[in-house]
């Protein structure tokens, strides 16, 4: 049986393994070093504020920054100025991010279901039981 430590580190290289994966099979669109995982977001919630989504895929906010300045650069992305707070930029996918987001939504879905299709549901229940409360306890 793993002790907590071994536990806490197979979860780390699990999400490692996952983030590689996945990174090379986005190279294609330019999308290195995690920034599928932002484009996503934003496409599924259109004016999503980065400090929504800083929240959202647990960054902070120096690396979203970063990861935002780099999607606009590729045309992936826009932001707009809030209309409630002008402090607050609401991020917009543009055309070209819609059209190739069924494809990253399917190479996801596809890669977590390979991931899981050792488990049964009851398993995949405990599971995500298990990594919310885990989510929780870590902010």
């Amino acid at each position: 049986m793993l002790n907590d430590i071994d536990l806490f580190r197979l979860i780390g290289a699990i999400s490692r393994k996952a983030t590689t994966d996945v990174n090379q099979a986005v190279k294609q669109y330019g999308l290195d070093n995690n920034l599928f995982i932002y484009l996503t977001r934003i496409v599924e919630n259109e004016g999503i504020t980065q400090y929504d989504l800083v929240n959202l895929v647990k960054v902070d906010k120096t690396t979203l920054s970063r990861a935002i300045m780099k999607l606009e650069r590729l045309d992936y992305l826009f932001k707009i100025t809030s209309t409630t707070n002008r402090n607050y930029k609401e991020l917009y996918p543009t055309q070209k991010a819609k059209e190739i987001y069924n494809n990253l939504f399917e190479l996801e879905n596809r890669y977590a279901n390979t991931a899981i299709a050792n488990l049964t549901p009851l398993e995949r229940v405990e599971l995500r039981k298990s990594l919310m409360k885990i989510s929780v306890s870590l902010g």
